[in-house]
């Protein structure tokens, strides 16, 4: 039977976690700067700012941040911060990528809901819960310096668990919601069914990725263990949530045409954009 406390294991552990670290830091990279003309259109006043927005550019510049500073804290480099408030900066930073990324799908179940404030006000209610536990969970992590490294040694497994399931369930009400709502309209455009397969998707993903994290917390093998998932679901929640308010952007009126003639930046799509817009291959 293997020991997971075994000091050799964990040092193995260790160095899987940080080449782990890397990847994502790379992965995410390459996913920001290449959904990076949303900003610059920004910058350049090509789209015109929208107050939903906002938590789209949290999520993506909160989380970059995180993987910076952590790979920041395993880097060859001596840096002489204290561990407790790198860590501490840390989780803020990566729960507030994830509490942003669910503020953008519930978003999009708030404007289909725009005739019931009963629903409106249940959706901004079990948001603030979860952004509560997320503000919460930042009190139950201690970190320290072991061999050198600066790491989490100890998250709380019933509380971490905690709010892997209730963003889970929160995901799943939103889904719900999304569904219904759109079944009660009478429409069948692109759009409708765009907003139907993007929230199928984007639960799936958040699913599979809560699952596995979930799993590894409630094993409670070691203190790498129960965190080596952490940021990898936390990329996939925000790369998908992200992925899915870049398809329902729109240029503004009359950018098509100047884009094409003056080679300004290309129409917001992504790989999820409903049919009837042109993709980013297209333009």
């Amino acid at each position: 039977m293997v020991d997971w406390n075994d000091p050799a294991l964990e040092a193995k552990l260790g160095v899987l976690s940080v080449q782990l670290l890397y990847f994502i830091l790379g992965l995410y990279s390459w996913e920001y700067i290449c959904s990076s003309h949303v900003e610059i259109a920004l910058l350049r006043r090509q789209l015109p700012f929208r107050r939903p927005l906002l938590s789209y550019i949290a999520a993506r510049f909160s989380f970059l941040i995180a993987t910076i500073l952590l790979a920041t804290q395993f880097s060859p480099f001596h840096t002489n911060v204290d561990c407790q408030s790198m860590n501490s900066v840390i989780i803020f930073a990566t729960n507030a990528a994830i509490g942003c990324s669910t503020t953008n799908l519930m978003i999009r179940t708030w404007l289909i809901w725009k005739t019931s404030y009963l629903l409106r006000l249940l959706l901004v209610l079990l948001l603030l819960g979860h952004w509560t536990m997320l503000a919460l969970f930042i009190s139950t992590a201690r970190a320290s310096t072991i061999n050198g490294v600066c790491m989490i040694y100890y998250i709380n497994p019933a509380y971490a668990s905690a709010t892997v399931i209730y963003g889970m369930l929160y995901d799943f009400a939103l889904l719900v919601f999304t569904v219904i709502g759109l079944w009660r309209m009478p429409s069948c455009s692109p759009l409708w069914k765009t907003l139907m397969k993007q929230g199928v998707i984007y639960f799936i993903l958040n699913l599979a990725a809560n699952l596995i994290l979930l799993a590894l917390n409630r094993l409670n093998l070691n203190p790498i263990m129960n965190a080596i998932f952490a940021m990898p679901a936390a990329c996939i929640c925000t790369i998908a949530s992200n992925q899915v308010v870049l398809s329902l952007l729109r240029p503004s009126p009359g950018y098509g045409s100047d884009s094409a003639s003056s080679g300004k930046v290309p129409p917001l799509t992504t790989h999820f954009t409903a049919p009837r817009f042109p993709s980013v291959a297209e333009a």
